[in-house]
């Protein structure tokens, strides 16, 4: 089965997708990868983690299917992948306060200045994000691509009255990850030796 790489979030197709009611553990705290492909990323935190609940965000529905199969295999139940629209559909995933952490880890890239619209840190997302975030939440970034990381930067330093605060200093990449967990396209970038941009941002 052939899965496209790139999908655009735009259409209207994407604006109209039917959104189950998410619910979790009492308790447990939640996780959410944007754009999670495959959801290694989320597989890997829910072995070191497994009190926690890890939802992917995806827009390709045969990658939801494939992800959610795979967890069932390994038998991780705090797992799930939702086929939905960031774009459009986070509010009607997470309530206020609900998330303990958001990943965007290399998001599509969208060369061409007319499809710079597509980019999933548009305006408007940091909002959403500082909504659904519980106090102290998080907000994690990693692209190999310096534009994509800088207009994520930027987004998050500037959008917004004080929504986040960078935690090392402002204006500031991360020089490792603080996490274990990796992604397909981490680990082939780690493997190639590409230089990986990471972010990370607190709610204020």
């Amino acid at each position: 089965m052939r899965i496209r790489q790139h999908v655009n979030p735009l259409k209207s197709n994407f604006f109209e997708i039917p959104i189950e009611p998410l619910a979790f553990p009492v308790g447990s705290p939640v996780e959410v990868e944007l754009g999670s492909a495959e959801a290694y990323f989320l597989m890997d935190r829910a072995r070191e983690d497994p009190g926690t609940s890890y939802v992917g965000v995806e827009i390709r529905r045969d990658l939801v299917a494939k992800a959610n199969e795979e967890c069932q295999r390994e038998g991780l139940a705090n797992v799930r992948s939702v086929f939905a629209n960031i774009s459009v559909d986070l509010p009607r995933l997470f309530g206020p306060g609900q998330v303990r952490r958001f990943y965007l880890y290399f998001p599509d890239p969208w060369w061409k200045s007319k499809q710079h619209k597509r980019r999933v840190m548009a305006p408007g997302l940091t909002l959403e994000l500082h909504r659904a975030l519980a106090t102290d939440g998080e907000v994690h970034v990693a692209t190999d691509i310096f534009d994509l990381a800088l207009d994520a930067m930027a987004a998050l330093e500037t959008e917004g009255d004080g929504f986040f605060a960078n935690v090392i200093a402002p204006w500031t990449f991360l020089r490792q990850s603080p996490f274990s967990a990796r992604s397909r396209r981490e680990r082939q970038c780690e493997s190639d030796g590409s230089r990986i941009w990471r972010l990370a941002y607190r709610r204020l």
